[in-house]
């Protein structure tokens, strides 16, 4: 009598039973059904709006009457939407500004300086982050009515710094725990002082890091809403202007602006994540041109 089938593990170079065999490509399969539901249902609803944006009807179900781009086009026509639009992209922009100065500040402090206390300090700084948008807005609107600062654009951008700064922090911090101390020690021995060693030495090496912080943190404050809602005067930001029309009716306009409010959002996701990627694989094939190096130096 004979075994179970078996056949040959290319890899291994070994017979695996074929029960095994199937009961691996089975689950193999099971996990990545699994992983594809998960997604299916995340980015469902984003599909059936962008589906709805080309809808001629303005009655918002199936089935589909005809496919037109009208409601793009009345976006470029709308005088507040442009506006709100605009000024979420100046807040923005000047809250990556001020979170990438303290973000990398806070970086250099905590890799460099602090020697005790960096897991306590890093949960402090990162509880902004953590904290449901409504404590967070409501925590600010009392701080700034406290100290006599009316709602604006100070204090949107302030509210979205305090989860901006951190976000910038940890990309780049975790950038610096990976740079060898010896190139800021031989400027320095060089004669270069601290600033110099900074903009020549420090700057370069984490600048693909910071430079995807800003792209992350500009997406978390571009499409904030509860902060900037509690937080918010005269001038709205574009989430808080779709949301007050929500309020007016539904209407496939809004649809477009949620289309291209999530397209934008994930290039930026995007090109961040492969900034990051392409900047680890350098890193790696410096690593391992080093080593080659160092191994043909010993041998000669």
């Amino acid at each position: 009598m004979t075994d179970s089938p078996t056949i040959l593990d290319s890899g291994s170079k070994r017979r695996v039973p074929g029960g095994v065999r199937i009961r691996s490509i089975l689950g193999t399969s099971t996990s990545l059904m699994f992983i594809a539901s998960v997604y299916v249902f995340l980015y469902s609803p984003l599909a059936v709006t962008a589906l709805f944006s080309f809808n001629e009807s303005e009655i918002q179900g199936l089935p589909i009457r005809d496919l037109t781009f009208h409601w793009y086009s009345e976006l470029w026509g709308n005088g507040p939407l442009k506006e709100a639009m605009l000024y979420s992209f100046k807040l923005s922009c000047v809250t990556v500004l001020v979170g990438a100065v303290f973000g990398t500040w806070f970086a250099i402090l905590v890799d460099r300086y602090v020697k005790r206390g960096t897991l306590l300090l890093q949960s402090a700084l990162a509880i902004p982050v953590m904290l449901p948008g409504v404590v967070l807005g409501i925590s600010l609107l009392i701080v700034f009515k406290a100290v006599g600062l009316s709602p604006g654009f100070f204090t949107i951008m302030v509210g979205h710094a305090t989860f901006v700064t951190p976000i910038i922090m940890f990309i780049v911090l975790t950038r610096l725990r990976t740079m060898d101390p010896s190139l800021e020690q031989a400027s320095l021995d060089l004669g270069a002082g601290q600033l110099r060693t900074f903009w020549h030495v420090t700057l370069p090496y984490m600048r693909v890091a910071l430079f995807a912080g800003c792209l992350l943190g500009f997406t978390v404050s571009f499409d904030e809403i509860i902060v900037t809602f509690f937080l918010s005067g005269v001038d709205v930001t574009l989430p808080v202007y779709v949301w007050n029309q929500l309020r007016f009716g539904f209407t496939p306009e809004v649809n477009a602006i949620f289309t291209v409010i999530s397209v934008l959002s994930v290039l930026l996701i995007v090109v961040a994540t492969g900034v990051l990627t392409y900047s680890s694989r350098r890193r790696l094939v410096g690593s391992v041109v080093v080593e080659e190096g160092k191994h043909e130096s010993q041998k000669g």
